[in-house]
This record gives C-alpha cells, structure tokens and sequence, in this order.
C-alpha cells in the first residue's frame, strides 16, 4: 500500500481560521465586553510590570483586576447616590418644563413660542417611557448582565497574567521581514487604546472640575449633582452632558430665567459640553497616537454609530490602525526599491 501524500501546508491555516471563526459566531454575544476587558489590560500592562518586580504575575494580574472592579463599583454607587438624593429635584425640573410646555401658547418673556410645545411635550414623555422601558428590561437581563461582568473580568485577569507573553512569543516566532511592520502596528494600537481610555477618562474629570463653577455661577444649586452627572455623561457617547444642559435650558426657558438661559447657551455648552467633547477629546487622542484629530473624531462617532458600545473602542482603534497600515505599505514599498537600487535605507521607526 502507497503512503498517503501529505496534506498541503495551507490546510493547517484553513484549519486554524476555522476554529476561530467558529468560537466568535458560538459566542458572539461575548466578543463586545471581551474587546473592552482585553484593550483595558493592555493599556494597564505598565502597572502590571511594575508589580511583578514586587510580586508574582498572578497576584499582580488578580490585584489589578480587584482595583478596577473596586473603582467600577465605587463610581457606579456614588452616581447612583448623587441620583438618589437628587430625584426629588429632577422631578421637579421635569414637572416645570412640562407645565410650561403645555399651559398658555406664550413664552416665559412675553413672546409668542416659536416652536409647537405640544410636539415637544410629547418627544419628552416618549423618551421618559422609553427609559423606563429600558429600565425595566434590564431586570430580566440581569443574568446575561452578570454574565458579561464575570468574562470581562475573567478576561481582564487572564490578559494581563498571560497576555504579553503570549503575544511576545507570536512576535518572536515571526519572520524578521514580517516583524518590523507587526511590532509598528502593534505599538500604535496601544498608543491608540491608551488615548481612548486615559483621555476619556482625563476630559470627563477636566469636565467635573469646569461644570463646578459653572453650575455655582447658573445659582440653581445642587452644584455637586450636576458637575458628577456632567462628568458621568462625558463618557456617554456622542451626546453626553449636552442632554443636561439641554434640560436646564428648558427649565430656564420655562422659569423666564434670561439671564440663565444665556449662560447655558453662551458658557455652559462652549465650555462644559462642546470644548471637552468636540475639542479637546479628539485633540489628546491624536496627539498620543500621532494620528490626525479629524481621524480619531471620526473614528470614535462612527465606531459607536455603527458598532455600538464596542464602536467606544474599535471605531478609532481600527481606523488608525488602517491609517498606520498606509505608512507601513509605503515605507516597505521604498524600503524594497532602494534595496533593489542597492541603496541603504533606514528602515521607518
């Protein structure tokens, strides 16, 4: 009997490639929190170095992770709490505009409104129920929620225990020639992923200390509710803090208050909603990656418009990742036709 002829050397990549795709599509619904626990790792693998000089990986990796959890609940609670203590008054900003909406046809200031309030009065109860409705539907996910809390953070612990060896042993196995351009890419990606997390995090906190005498000089009180909640929605995408400012807009209009409407228009959204958000987000992110800001910008609202959540991440990760991969393809186009002209280049950093 012949032997049997050996199988191609490519099977063993089909092969490879089919596992893959096949564990993505059995547990798609996981692929989402899991992006966030990895990138979130790889942006604390500094601090996990630096702990296991004093420790080993494994109680470096679980004290990372028990601190980001203990910082989530914390930040979670006191939101919750600020909310809490603070309902009363919501109730009331929200009772005023409603009343204001729908009384008489005549503004505040005397004027004709310019605008259909009953149209507005009804946007504005859609969206209450559609909250509500939203907040319901999150009891009956609260195993699917729980479930994604503990892969994020199973998935968190194991990248930064075995993440850099891991991909520290891919990058080695590799070819020289396919070395170079893997470790450019790969430094980019965290220089991206650092930006997204620490520059978020960075502008949300910058937009808490500039709500705070913003929200002392609007003299509406409650000075510390509405800077945390700014804060807050500085990480909600696309819209973020303008919603607030939105709604106190409204309760100035339905008050009569000139003076605090003006100063939600004329300070409160340039300097706590629109400079922060639209300025200098988009601005940090491209100067730590070295990408242009108008790339991250897009990236970042059309990764959530497209992806969702995910898209918070991926939108300007993967998009400076293409962009970077232009300059890899360029620099190893002239990097070859000066090797064929006998030419010595240095190839690109």
């Amino acid at each position: 009997m012949s032997p049997s002829a050996p199988l191609p050397a490519w099977t063993f990549w089909v092969l490879v490639l089919v596992l893959f795709v096949a564990a993505a599509v059995a547990f798609w619904p996981l692929v989402g929190v899991s992006v966030l626990a990895a990138t979130l790792a790889v942006v604390l693998l500094p601090l996990q170095r630096w702990l296991t000089r004093h420790m080993r990986p494994f109680f470096a990796a679980l004290v990372l992770t028990v601190v980001v959890g203990a910082t989530l609940v914390i930040a979670v609670a006191v939101t919750v709490a600020v909310l809490v203590q603070n309902i009363d008054y919501i109730e009331e900003i929200i009772r005023t505009i409603l009343s204001a909406a729908t009384g008489p046809g005549t503004d505040p200031f005397g004027g004709a409104v310019p605008i259909d309030m009953a149209q507005v009065t009804a946007a504005i109860q859609s969206e209450v129920g559609a909250f509500s409705d939203f907040a319901r539907s999150l009891i009956g996910e609260l195993p699917m929620l729980s479930l994604e809390l503990v892969v994020f953070f199973l998935v968190l612990y194991l990248t930064l225990e075995q993440g850099e060896a891991a991909g520290g042993r891919l990058v080695h196995a590799l070819p020289e020639r396919v070395r170079r351009p893997i470790e450019r890419l790969w430094q980019m990606a965290v220089d991206v992923m650092y930006s997204i997390y620490v520059v978020h995090f960075a502008t949300a906190f910058v937009t808490f200390l500039v709500a705070l005498p913003f929200f002392w000089l609007l003299g509406y009180g409650h000075i510390f509710f509405f800077a945390v909640l700014s804060g807050v929605f500085q990480l909600v995408p696309i819209l973020g803090q303008t919603i607030i400012l939105l709604v106190l807009g409204g309760y100035a209009f339905a008050i009569g208050d000139l003076r605090g409407l003006l100063l939600v228009l004329l300070v409160g959204y340039p300097f706590v909603a629109a400079i922060p958000d639209l300025v200098m987000r988009p601005v940090l992110m491209g100067a730590k990656a070295r990408v242009h800001p108008a790339v991250m910008f897009i990236g970042f609202f059309g990764g959530i418009t497209l992806l969702g959540l995910v898209g918070f991440i991926l939108g300007p990760l993967l998009l400076s990742l293409a962009v970077g991969a232009y300059g890899i393809v360029v620099d190893e186009l002239e990097l070859r036709r000066a090797e064929a002209l006998g030419e010595a280049v240095e190839p690109a950093p």
